[in-house]
């Protein structure tokens, strides 16, 4: 139960679904204690809950005006991967979404390779049960000496949507998160891309990095996993727990998942911390 680094650099680049604009990515190795710290247009800051400034259909941190976007997927694989320190260098103002799920970033995290770092893994536990909600999304958390997750899906225009998916952690490291979770892709109803597009939004976003459902059986591209829409919300709430930058130690239960409500749950979770 040490900490992790990646042994070598490795990047990425490519559009950023939301801007569209070209953005590289460098993840460097970093020492024990440091994290995971976004380095972008001479600012330093730790992917923590503290640097949230937006979750508009994305998760955003930043300080001082420099701000970065999309970073859940990225964030996502580190932690599914183990990587509790490292450097994310970022040119642009997003993380690229490359295929749109986290799978990517975690084969280039197996490619560089993991190094077991020494000094113990940092935990964070609950001492009393969290519950935080926003509009029909509840999500909950409670003690627990693993790590259990729990998302389901209830769609209001789509019944068949609902699903439910959950995954378990060895020392708070999710266990096949490379073949269960990452391949997991972003999705989006094809009524909400019309109005994306409409508004000069999801400017990146293709048929090559998201998948577009078109209820009630039709999908833009065939499934990679079963419920993947369902999966994709548990690969993003793993992103954004992401941001208590330690290993969950917890049972979360999650309905109707998303980045606002991710954020809720990750800084009542970090108050509890903190008193």
């Amino acid at each position: 139960m040490n900490q992790q680094t990646i042994s070598r650099a490795f990047s990425v680049e490519g559009a950023g679904i939301h801007t569209g604009a070209f953005a590289r990515v460098v993840v460097q190795p970093a020492q024990p204690g440091v994290g995971r710290v976004i380095r972008s247009a001479g600012r330093s800051f730790p992917a923590h809950i503290q640097y949230l400034v937006d979750t508009t259909r994305c998760t955003t941190l930043g300080i001082g005006g420099c701000t970065v976007s999309t970073v859940e997927h990225l964030l996502s694989a580190l932690a599914g991967c183990g990587i509790d320190n490292c450097f994310i260098e970022v040119d642009g103002a997003e993380i690229p979404i490359l295929d749109g799920s986290a799978l990517p970033f975690a084969e280039e995290i197996r490619r560089a390779g993991i190094e077991r770092q020494d000094a113990a893994a940092r935990f964070v536990r609950l001492r009393e049960p969290v519950a935080v909600s926003s509009g029909a999304s509840e999500l909950r958390a409670e003690p627990s000496g693993g790590l259990e997750l729990e998302a389901r899906t209830d769609f209001d225009e789509w019944p068949n949507g609902s699903a439910t998916v959950k995954a378990v952690g060895e020392d708070g490291i999710l266990v096949d998160y490379d073949e269960r979770i990452a391949p997991a892709r972003t999705f989006a109803f094809q009524r909400e891309v019309e109005m994306l597009i409409s508004a000069g939004l999801a400017r990146g976003g293709s048929l090559d990095n998201a998948l577009i459902i078109s209820p009630p059986d039709t999908f833009s591209t065939p499934l990679r996993l079963p419920s993947e829409w369902c999966v994709h919300k548990l690969l993003d709430l793993i992103g954004d727990l992401a941001l208590l930058n330690a290993r969950p130690a917890m049972t979360i239960t999650a309905l109707r998942p998303g980045h606002r409500v991710n954020a809720l749950l990750a800084q009542s979770i970090f108050d509890q911390n903190s008193r």
